[in-house]
């Protein structure tokens, strides 16, 4: 293959290793337009994972390249084999290609000493996917289509691997078309200064990162074309991009600007993110030397792109005022059913209650470790949203001292979840600044309140038979039972 000079850099990046021979980047993301050639990329990137870099321990290596749709997996599989059937010192080293639907990979003969062989394979993302075995390597092709749900089913193929690999290729996503959290928490560590092992390169116009600069870049301007294209004018002709940005009728540009620019501002202001109305005087003013003991209710909530894991609390004092506590957070999301559950024991919890997207993931999980749980739909997520904001400018909320949840309420800011009916929730304003608590501790501040009620409704029932459902009540040491 011979790859462009733009091609040979991002092969460069991604199999750069630290000073233990690892890869120096366990994940990496990448964002370039249409039609640049980062299909030729995914070629050269498997048949290097395949051919030249082995597993050290001998066992066998999996790659598993990935697609939002099967069509796209299938024409990355078609790549890989035109290159290895051209090549007859490729083809010495293959057991087999697999060609029948949803088979598609390639098996190499075994090497001295293994039991099984290299391969790689190639599937359509979906929460089921890869579930029963381990990836050394996971390509995510069109990472810009990639639910939480999906990239958990994949990523925790990993999990007893010495030295993986995720790439993550795509482009701008479309705001409430693409489901695009996975991709862009990637996104957002890549740009950080912070030292990570997550690498991440780019092709867009200087400033499209800053919610600031990006409405002002002239989308007309050949040098911004030439910025976001590295393959034009020899795979891209100026008077192609030239006549997509003329027949582009979207409101300034935004197709253009996303499809061809590829520009992706950080969530701020320009998305219609503003500083919260939280009374942060009255919050402070609001701290109290009290933790939570029992009766509460727990959230539990996914910090984007699934790095972190957060659970609070929410308990009613005796006073009336709702006391709410960071219970915990923690990288990924492996801990989080067995914490949940171990919470719930201590501290005699009335509901668990999560957002049924944010943790889709974790759901079966918790189901296993005996969490029996409350899922809220996005209207009760914008709900409690607005009901905290106002309970903690009314003097109704109160909190121990724990600086972690003051400095993440303080970074926090609204953000829309559906414009027709102005739903927000909680969203960060610094990458680096996570809001899971804050977000946990509005889920659970609901839910005390939907075990209240729902406790109310069914005092104020037939004490013997709830009407239509059967059920009988029970009081025991203050708690409401049902019977069936």
């Amino acid at each position: 293959m011979n790859l462009d000079d733009w091609q040979a850099y991002v092969i460069g990046g991604l199999f750069a290793v630290d000073g233990a021979e690892k890869w120096a980047a366990t994940e990496f993301g990448l964002l370039v337009s249409r039609q640049n050639g980062k299909g030729e990329i995914l070629v050269a990137y498997d048949l290097a994972h395949l051919f030249l870099f082995p597993r050290q321990d001998g066992r066998r290596k999996t790659i598993l390249h990935t697609a939002h749709e099967m069509k796209t997996a299938i024409d990355g599989f078609d790549r890989l084999r035109s290159v290895v059937e051209a090549q007859p010192e490729l083809m010495r080293r293959v057991q087999r290609i697999y060609t029948a639907n949803g088979q598609e990979g390639i098996v190499l003969k075994k090497r001295p000493g293994q039991k099984q062989a290299d391969r790689i394979k190639f599937v359509a993302r979906s929460k089921s996917s890869a579930r029963g075995f381990s990836a050394d390597v996971i390509v995510q092709d069109e990472a810009q289509e990639e639910s939480q749900a999906a990239r958990n089913a994949l990523t925790y193929t990993q999990s007893a691997v010495p030295n993986r690999q995720e790439l993550f290729m795509g482009t701008v996503p479309e705001e409430g078309v693409n489901d695009s959290e996975v991709f862009e928490g990637v996104r957002d560590r890549g740009r950080s200064l912070e030292p990570s092992r997550t690498g991440w390169m780019e092709w867009t116009p200087e400033g499209s990162e800053d919610p600031e600069l990006a409405p002002d870049i002239d989308r007309a301007d050949p040098a911004h074309w030439a910025a976001s294209n590295p393959a034009a004018p020899h795979r891209l002709g100026w008077d192609v991009i030239a006549e997509q940005h003329d027949r582009d009728t979207t409101p300034g540009k935004a197709a253009f600007s996303r499809e061809r620019l590829s520009i992706w501002p950080n969530r701020s202001t320009y998305e219609g993110l503003s500083a919260n109305d939280v009374d942060m005087d009255r919050w402070y003013e609001n701290e109290i030397s009290t933790w939570i003991t029992r009766r509460a209710a727990l959230a539990v909530v996914i910090g984007r792109g699934g790095g972190y894991s957060s659970i609070c609390g929410a308990q009613r004092l005796d006073d009336g005022r709702i006391l709410v506590q960071h219970l915990d957070t923690n990288a990924g999301t492996l801990w989080l059913a067995e914490r949940a559950a171990e919470l719930r024991r201590e501290l005699s919890a009335r509901l668990v209650v999560l957002d049924e997207k944010n943790a889709a993931t974790v759901t079966s999980d918790l189901s296993r470790a005996g969490v029996r749980f409350m899922a809220m739909h996005m209207s009760e997520v914008a709900a409690a949203f607005d009901m905290t904001v106002e309970y903690i400018n009314g003097g109704i909320i109160v909190h121990p001292p724990q600086p972690e949840l003051s400095d993440a309420l303080a970074s926090a800011v609204p953000r829309v979840m559906n414009k027709p009916q102005n739903l927000q929730t909680w969203d960060q304003s610094d990458p680096m600044v996570p809001v899971s608590s804050v977000q946990a501790m509005t889920l659970a501040v609901w839910g005390l309140k939907k075990a209240e009620s729902q406790q109310a409704r069914m005092t104020s029932a037939a004490p013997e038979v709830l009407a239509g459902t059967g059920a009988t009540t029970a009081r025991t040491d203050d708690v409401l039972t049902m019977r069936f």
